[in-house]
Formats: C-alpha cells, sequence, structure tokens
C-alpha cells in the first residue's frame, strides 16, 4: 500500500474543493461515507445553485437505489445513476444530432440503449457489400459465410462480442475477440471448439464501423455504442464539455476499479476544467474484466492536485472473517471494526444442494443464508434446488445457433427463447423485462399499445400454464407456443434442431436465463457485489478454486479477485463448497476451515 495515503474512517470529512481517490476495503463503510460526503458537500459548497447538482454514479441499478435511499430528501440536488445511463441522458440522447451525418445515427428511432443484438440481414447485407468482398475466398466465400451453419454460427458469436478501444492516439476503433468466432462441435463425449480462420476475421474486421451504422441507421444502441458515441461527442464538441462542467461542478464515481479504459478516458476529460473529480474504490475487488475494466487504472488514474486517501477498517464482518480476507490480502490489512469473534469458516465437501442444507441446520433456526455461484446456471440450480452438475451454461445460444437453417427457423428459436425468457423474469418478479421480451417477438404490430397489450395476454397465459410445461422437454414447450402463443413459427421436421428440443428439458435451458438485478438469495458473484448478508455459501465447482487460500494473487488474478469478493459479503458466517479435496489441500486447509463432509 502507498504509505503517502492519508487513512481515514466512513465517518471522516475531507476537502470538498479537491480532487480525491479513496482506496476502500469490502466493509469499510464506503457507501455511507459517501452518502455523509455527498450532505456535507451540500451543506457547505458555494457553487450549487439551483440549476447545478453533484453527479454520483455507481455501477449497479441496486447501488444506485441504495443511495438514493440514504441520501433521502437530499436527493432533490443529486443525480445518482449508471455512468451508461447518465452518459446516454446528457451527451448521447441530446446531442445525438451531431452524429448523424457521420454514423448514419437514426436520432428519431432512438430510444435508449440494449444489450447487444445480431440480426443476420444485417450480417448477410454487410458481407455482401464488404469492400474487401473479392479478399473473401473458399472455404471463406461470401455465400459460405453467410449460407454455411457451420460459419454463421461462429461469425454472429465472434459480432455479438465486438468491443472498442482506445489506441496511443486517444481514438476509439472497433475490434472483434477471434476466441468468440467458434462453434462448438461433438467428438463423442467430448465437446470441441472450432473456430472461423483468423485471415477471413481480418478481412472483416477492417470494417466494422460499417456494420455498426447498420444498426445505428435503425436506432439500435447497445451499452457499449453509448461509450463511443459518447466519447465521439466529447471529443469533437468542446461545448458539451462546458455544458456537463456547468450542470455537475462535482462528480463522484463509486465503484471506480469496474470502469474500463473508455469510461476512465471520458471522466478525465470532464475533469480536466472546474469539475471536481472522486474516484472510490478497490483494486482487490476488479472483477469486469471481460468487460475491459484494468484494476491498474483506479491507482494511475491522476488529475491536478488529486489527494489519496485509504480505509482499512472492516465494518461488515465478524474477526473470523476478517482473519480469512487478510489471508487472502496483502495491499491492505483490514481492521476488525465490530471485533465480535464469529464462527470459524466451514468447508463443506460434497454435492451443493446437501451442502446448502447443511449450511442452513448450522446457521439456525430463523437465520437466512445467501448462496453465491460463478456462473448463472449453478446460481439458477441452486435457487430451483436442482441436484447434479450443470453441465452446460450455452444451452440458449446453442439453441439459437442450431436452428438457423432458414430465416423461418431463425424467427421460430428467437421466439421460443424470448418466451422461456419472459417466463423466468416474470417467475422472478421483473415483468418489465418479461414483457420487453414478448414485445421483440411482436414487432409485426406497429402500434406500441397494441404491441404491449399482445405481450401482457401472451405472458399471462405462459404463466398460467407454467406447471403443465416446467418438467417436460424443449420440445413439448415449443409445441406450446406453436399452438397458443405464435401460431406462425414454422413447423420442426427431422435433424439436429428437433434432436436438441426433444433431447433438453425446458428446466435445463431456464437455469441459463441472465436475471441483471438479481435480488433473491441464490445469485451470482458478480451480482450480490456491494450487497451483504449475514451468511453465506460459496459454491465451487472443483477444489482448484481454493488456491485463493493456499497461493493467493489479487493483483494479477481475477478469478482471486472473484473469490474475494464473494467471501467479502459475509457478516456472521461464511460457507464454501467443493465436492471434494485431497489429503494434501486438506492439511494446509484445517487451519482455517472447519471440514465438514456432506451427504
Amino acid at each position: 500500500m502507498d504509505t503517502s495515503m492519508i487513512e481515514i474512517n466512513s465517518e471522516t470529512s475531507i476537502p470538498i474543493e479537491n480532487h480525491f481517490r479513496i482506496a476502500a476495503g469490502p466493509g469499510a463503510g464506503k457507501t455511507y461515507w459517501l452518502v455523509q460526503h455527498i450532505k456535507n458537500v451540500l451543506h457547505h459548497t458555494q457553487r450549487l445553485k439551483k440549476s447545478r447538482k453533484i453527479a454520483c454514479i455507481t455501477y449497479t441499478n441496486v447501488a444506485v437505489e441504495t443511495i438514493l435511499n440514504r441520501l433521502g430528501t437530499n436527493v432533490n440536488q443529486v443525480e445518482v445513476s449508471t455512468l451508461h445511463s447518465f452518459l446516454y441522458k446528457h451527451i448521447l440522447k441530446p446531442y445525438a444530432s451531431y452524429l448523424e451525418n457521420e454514423y448514419e445515427l437514426n436520432v428519431t428511432e432512438m430510444d435508449g440503449h440494449e444489450d447487444t443484438v445480431v440480426h443476420f440481414k444485417k450480417v448477410k447485407y454487410w458481407i455482401e457489400n464488404h469492400p474487401n468482398v473479392d479478399r473473401l475466398k473458399h472455404p471463406y466465400s461470401v455465400n459460405q459465410l453467410i449460407k454455411r451453419e457451420e460459419n454463421t454460427i461462429s461469425l454472429t458469436r465472434w459480432l455479438h462480442h465486438l468491443m472498442y478501444r482506445l489506441d496511443e492516439h486517444g481514438n476509439l476503433t472497433i475490434t472483434g475477440d477471434d476466441k468468440q468466432a467458434y462453434r462448438i462441435e461433438k467428438n463423442g463425449d467430448k465437446e470441441v471448439r472450432k473456430y472461423l480462420n483468423k485471415s477471413c476475421l481480418d478481412i472483416l474486421g477492417s470494417d466494422l464501423l460499417t456494420y455498426k451504422k447498420l444498426y445505428w441507421s435503425n436506432g439500435i444502441v447497445n451499452h457499449s455504442d453509448v461509450l463511443f458515441l459518447s466519447y465521439q461527442l466529447l471529443k469533437n464538441h468542446s461545448f458539451i464539455l462546458s455544458v456537463l462542467r456547468a450542470k455537475f461542478p462535482y462528480l463522484y464515481i463509486d465503484e471506480f476499479q469496474d470502469t474500463n479504459p473508455i469510461q476512465v478516458e471520458i471522466l478525465k476529460l470532464i475533469g480536466a476544467e472546474e469539475t471536481i473529480v472522486g474516484i472510490i474504490g478497490d483494486e482487490a475487488q476488479s472483477i469486469y474484466g471481460f468487460q475491459g475494466a484494468d484494476p491498474s487504472q483506479f491507482a494511475s488514474f491522476s488529475l491536478p492536485g488529486l489527494l489519496e486517501y485509504v480505509m482499512k477498517d472492516n465494518r461488515r464482518s465478524a474477526n473470523s472473517i476478517v482473519d480469512l480476507l487478510n489471508i487472502t490480502r496483502k495491499d491492505i490489512e483490514q481492521n476488525k471494526y465490530r471485533n465480535i469473534t464469529g464462527d470459524k469458516p466451514i468447508l463443506l465437501l460434497g454435492e451443493r444442494i446437501a451442502a446448502l442444507l447443511k449450511a442452513r441446520e448450522l446457521c439456525g433456526d430463523g437465520e437466512e443464508l445467501y448462496s453465491l455461484s460463478r456462473d448463472n446456471p449453478t446460481s439458477n440450480a441452486m435457487r430451483r434446488n436442482l441436484y447434479g452438475e450443470v453441465s452446460n451454461d450455452k444451452l440458449l445460444e446453442e439453441l439459437l445457433d442450431i436452428d438457423k437453417s432458414s430465416s423461418s427457423n431463425k424467427y421460430r428459436s428467437r421466439v421460443i427463447v424470448s418466451c422461456l425468457k419472459a417466463v423466468e423474469h416474470a417467475r422472478e418478479g421483473d415483468i418489465k423485462k418479461a414483457i420487453k421480451e414478448l414485445e421483440d417477438i411482436y414487432k409485426d404490430i406497429n402500434n406500441k399499445e397494441k404491441r404491449t397489450k399482445q405481450a401482457l395476454k401472451s405472458l399471462f397465459l405462459l404463466l398460467k400454464e407454467y406447471d403443465d410445461y416446467k418438467d417436460k422437454s424443449l420440445y413439448e414447450f415449443y409445441t406450446f407456443i406453436k399452438n397458443e402463443v405464435k401460431t406462425e413459427i414454422s413447423k420442426l421436421g427431422k435433424g439436429a434442431a428437433t434432436t436438441f428440443y426433444e433431447s433438453y428439458m425446458y428446466e435445463q435451458l431456464a437455469i441459463c436465463v441472465n436475471f441483471t438485478d438479481d435480488n433473491s438469495k441464490h445469485r451470482t458473484i458478480h451480482k450480490s457485489k456491494g450487497d451483504e448478508f449475514d451468511n453465506v455459501l460459496i459454491v465451487f465447482k472443483s477444489s482448484a478454486e481454493l488456491d485463493v487460500f493456499i497461493k493467493p494473487d489479487l493483483k494479477n488474478n481475477e478469478e482471486h479477485r472473484i473469490n474475494y469478493v464473494a467471501l467479502s459479503r459475509a457478516r456472521e458466517r461464511i460457507f464454501v463448497n467443493v465436492p471434494s479435496i485431497n489429503d494434501d489441500l486438506r492439511t494446509k486447509l484445517i487451519r482455517i476451515f472447519n471440514i465438514v463432509t456432506v451427504v
């Protein structure tokens, strides 16, 4: 840890007219501190008028709600939002017209930002009109790319994972992740990944901006596009920066370690003049590398006169849990603020549902237990009390991939997936998301109100008949959709698609649904971020993940950081579940855990 940092706690006041960086470990009370700092600024600043506000940016919608609730009556002069929402509202939406010519952005049709979508009609048009189309040769000619299933699957996955990167000159480029350009083939009992040829991807990748424009011309903007387009506006129209600085003389960013380089550059542009920027974060809790987050950005972020602070208290956890966290971490040794001994962490060996039942028993009556897992299928399986290994977490993708032999089949699989997602979102209480899923399959209804009504009608029917299909094959679910919801989808004939529908159960695909804002007792580790629970069961798939306790490397190993985040959610008790361990590992872990075998 940098010795020049000033140590503070959650009650400390700091100067309000200096840029600042606060390194705060888990449970340090940083959200409490941030809310108190905002109230302090509101009370003492001379720079806020009726039309000026403090901007407070955090990473998730759950965190936004937490901060708003704690601010209480002070919310009128504070804008709390996620970064994407902030950029869309204050940069992209009001100034999008400046992008119409260069980026062919259809401002009239633009209505918010959404997850990445790949429309194969657009892919086909883009490839057929690509400026380097004459370089596409056998076995990756135009027809082979757009008609052969093994290529369309890989191509769709590649385009789904396009990224924006900053070059050394501060310009943004669009790149594809070639590791995502694959399809899965069966080789006996094994699944093998087959990749598209790199030279073919290089040819296509030379004109990805044109591909993006096909979506923008229809007003379709995804979350990454918000960053790209906002950055272009700020770089090319300096008056927008002046407007932002006038509106927001203070800008605070929580969970800064989860920002990516483009976001950091945008924040630096805003903070270059007038606006005071404060960042709060923890490199050890940087777990969004797949979105481009780089933990080193937190320590390297710099603005003139920036003051550095560190919060070392752990106000959340019992001593036994703080000891466990300090074993895995070397840069900050946390103080035991509560100073309550707590139970020794317990390692539960055996099947995950059996471990859940044992952990509940050990917690006692009336105690709530939350499970945290590395992936969606495992957390969903925990939610549904499903025993056994979750063998495939990509079934929804595979269904969309395998059912693409014609345009009518593509539509069929999209309908099935949308209906299934709608059911599962509704059952988790997210009716808004469920309706949106179904509205997407009724785009032929031009009237928005009629489209929403039809989506609601279908959702009611799907939920009403849930017990009739939930324990049956995907084929039975397809039959129900075909007969009762969307009669115009194509029939299933013989072939790989029918085999897939018959081979998998509805429930096997249901556990692959990703719940954006998950408030259940069984979540992924990523979705537990910023939250805390009295008792936590962490579900590991193999003993290799216990390496975080033997040879911890939070600086360079994101998987270790993910597990650290999971451990730090617990207040009173921590349970860790793995199927089994060898004798050598048992010897190393016995000093850290009570080890219990479950049946």
